[in-house]
């Protein structure tokens, strides 16, 4: 995982802002895209390309067309109490390449984007989403349980487990049907109110959020450090060489742009 988050910094993302976004997903869909790799490869693209879609329309406003956007992802597949919880960190450039004035590519940031924007997005997700397993016949009046649900038909115990884990309780023994107790922990993510964080949004069981920029390796508060870039970019990794990171790059208020700058590509 260290290996990952050396990887990415070092050798894949240029040397520009990025923002991580967190899409959860709602309880069925978690299950189902647990045993189903395919359908989880379909609902990232529809989120990946929505999201490039908000990235565009946003260089747009500042006239910049012909833009290309990039991101890596992340799918975790457990949440903080270690129930099944299917997600996706997208590590995205925070902007957009478009050509410059000599014809190659120029980086351009972007403003940050705005809660109703992020809210937006989470609402069309909520739409294309269920779209796309209603054109693929999941999860439709039409569709016969046992015969959509492959884990179920294939896997019945496997597939008792997987359902008790997404809904957060016990699935054997004496308390099955129990809700795990967590200790110190008495939010309901499910329930959270998402309006009261800023670019947060929930809408019909799906959250978005898209959480404050990573500066770039050029910026003056990295000092040229790598490894803070390293632990900050990729958290879930285990990155942990710099006593620095976390402190000094999470100190930072995200400040909002009025107009695009230009990064350097090396």
């Amino acid at each position: 995982m260290v290996d990952t988050a050396a990887h990415l910094v070092d050798r894949v993302f240029p040397r520009v802002p990025v923002r991580q976004w967190v899409l959860s997903l709602p309880f069925a869909l978690r299950y189902r895209l647990a045993y189903d790799s395919e359908m989880v490869t379909a609902v990232l693209g529809v989120f990946i390309r929505a999201l490039f879609g908000l990235y565009r329309r946003m260089a747009r406003d500042y006239g910049i067309d012909q833009t290309q956007c990039g991101a890596v992802t992340f799918v975790q597949r457990f949440g903080s109490a270690a129930n099944l919880n299917l997600h996706f960190h997208v590590i995205c450039i925070d902007g957009v390449y478009a050509p410059g004035l000599d014809g190659q590519p120029e980086f351009f940031a972007l403003r940050p984007p705005e809660n109703s924007e992020v809210r937006e997005l989470a609402q069309l997700l909520a739409k294309r989403i269920p779209a796309l397993l209603k054109r693929r016949g999941i999860d439709t009046p039409q569709s016969d349980e046992e015969e959509s649900d492959r884990l179920l038909r294939d896997q019945p115990w496997l597939s008792e487990v997987y359902a008790a884990s997404v809904c957060g309780r016990l699935a054997t023994g004496p308390e099955a049907g129990r809700r795990v107790a967590v200790g110190g922990d008495r939010v309901d993510p499910e329930g959270m109110d998402s309006s009261a964080s800023p670019r947060c949004a929930a809408v019909a069981g799906f959250s978005l959020h898209a959480m404050s920029p990573f500066p770039s390796t050029t910026d003056p508060a990295l000092n040229g450090c790598l490894d803070m870039r390293r632990a900050r970019l990729c958290p879930w990794t285990g990155w942990r060489r710099c006593p620095m990171a976390g402190s000094v790059i999470g100190s930072r208020p995200p400040g909002a742009m009025k107009r695009p700058t230009r990064f350097s590509n090396r």
